[in-house]
């Protein structure tokens, strides 16, 4: 099957800033990609970083990065143009352009490669499907993940070539997809057709398989209509691209932290069975105070790294919703530009897309603020146990210090008097030992001993009747 003049448009975006607003670690990611795309395609060396300059403009959030010199007749992308073996007999030639922004608080690159329309002022020859595979070698239109590397969109533009065409332009598409991507790639599935200005249009990639989610657009033009519109409102067409990628990634990336937070989640659970249930009749020699002081200890921290989780989730929230926004902005400009036409297709994203996310990321929070609570419970009823615990044993230990204080207090007393009558003391003691009589020290000293030992027992009895 053919297409003629067929375009591959791809719109890949990266952050240029974070959200601690640090510049990114590899401002040149997306530019040495377009230099990779176009070196294996058409082995031209495009040199990209060397021919913009990413500081210009910082205040505005939309800028054009090419530098001054680079610009001719006001066209702020870089063209190029080779031309690709079509056979052993026939080579094609190849136009394109890279086209470097830096939109808000990233960066965007748009490459373009395509047959053109005309040759030599002469329309050029419809070209087999089979082409789309020669400009996308390894696979390189898709773009190596990185730290900062949001996401992108592939759209591939192609005119039917009969009114034959139009009764099998599902096949088309699907030719398309398949001869873009190498044999041993796993194709994104199929999501949605239905026609934007006139001219039907295939989306491919599912949101329910986001950890290899591809945004695959293919637009079959059955007039010059549809393109004289893409033309129209390219500039919207990149934004929504842009806001809709950002709001993937947000939602993309709230998956990840929602599975660090059922961990978390789940930690709680157990950190919580495992406090102690301390009833009214239970001896405080049951409870382990060290274990619980140091349970009082882990689980703030596990509460700050919990409600940090939960910050980030909120984060990913407010991203979608304001990206969401940005995208509704760019629809009614649209609107503006071509009144009267159905784009109810880009609409979908804004209306029922992102409104999935925000619901879901709002019910994640809901369940995992729960646990928030029960940490806070949980930290409270450990503290208590502790400072019930803590206060018993203080009363312990002071009635120890009340019970010995006595004993020991009685036994000087009884010791002081023995001491005044000590030349006495020999004569109990004779009875053990009437050859070798021990000295009346022992005597005063085994007396001073019973007569603590005494008050002690004495000093035992005073104390529990008070605690009764």
């Amino acid at each position: 099957m053919k297409l003629y003049a067929p375009n591959i448009h791809l719109f890949a975006f990266q952050l240029h800033k974070s959200s601690s607003n640090a510049t990114s670690t590899a401002p040149n990611f997306l530019w040495n990609t377009a230099d990779e795309i176009v070196h294996a395609t058409l082995q031209q060396d495009l040199h990209l970083s060397q021919r913009i300059d990413i500081y210009k403009q910082p205040d505005n959030p939309r800028v054009d990065l090419l530098k001054d010199t680079e610009v001719i007749n006001d066209n702020y992308a870089v063209s190029f143009a080779s031309e690709v073996s079509l056979n052993q007999n026939q080579d094609v030639l190849i136009k394109g352009f890279a086209h470097p922004l830096r939109l808000y608080d990233s960066y965007s690159l748009w490459l373009n490669l395509r047959r053109p329309e005309k040759e030599n002022n002469q329309p050029t020859d419809d070209v087999e499907i089979a082409l789309l595979r020669q400009l996308n070698p390894n696979n390189c239109l898709i773009v190596k993940d990185n730290s900062q590397f949001l996401g992108q969109t592939l759209l591939i533009t192609g005119w039917l070539t009969g009114a034959k065409d139009r009764q099998i332009i599902q096949q088309i598409a699907s030719e398309c997809l398949t001869s873009i991507f190498p044999n041993n790639y796993q194709i994104p599935p199929f999501n949605r057709q239905t026609e934007l200005f006139g001219s039907p249009i295939f989306e491919y990639g599912l949101f329910s398989q986001l950890a290899n989610y591809q945004h695959v657009l293919i637009w079959l033009f059955v007039d010059d209509k549809a393109d004289a519109k893409f033309k129209q409102c390219y500039q919207e067409l990149l934004d929504l691209f842009f806001f809709r990628t950002k709001a993937v990634k947000a939602y993309k990336d709230s998956r990840e932290i929602y599975k660090q937070l059922d961990l978390a989640y789940r930690q709680i659970e157990t950190n919580i069975d495992q406090i102690p249930k301390v009833d009214n009749n239970q001896s405080t020699n049951t409870v382990n105070l060290t274990n619980l002081k140091t349970q009082l200890k882990a689980l703030p921290q596990l509460s700050l790294t919990y409600t940090r989780l939960l910050r980030n989730l909120e984060e990913y929230q407010n991203t979608i919703a304001i990206n969401t926004y940005n995208y509704t902005e760019r629809l009614q400009q649209i609107r503006s530009l071509i009144p009267g036409e159905d784009i109810s297709f880009i609409e979908t994203f804004s209306q029922k897309n992102a409104p999935f996310f925000q619901q879901q990321i709002s019910a994640n929070l809901g369940y995992f603020r729960h646990g928030a609570e029960l940490l806070s419970k949980a930290i409270d009823s450990i503290r208590g146990i502790v400072e019930i615990e803590q206060a018993e044993s203080d009363r312990s230990l002071e009635r120890t210090i009340q019970i010995l204080g006595i004993g020991f207090g009685g036994g000087a007393i009884i010791s002081g008097v023995v001491v005044q009558h000590i030349d006495k003391l020999n004569k109990p003691l004779a009875a053990i030992s009437p050859d070798n009589q021990p000295h009346p020290f022992y005597a005063s000293l085994l007396l001073s001993f019973f007569a603590t030992l005494l008050f002690i027992a004495l000093g035992w009895l005073i104390t529990k009747r008070s605690r009764g």
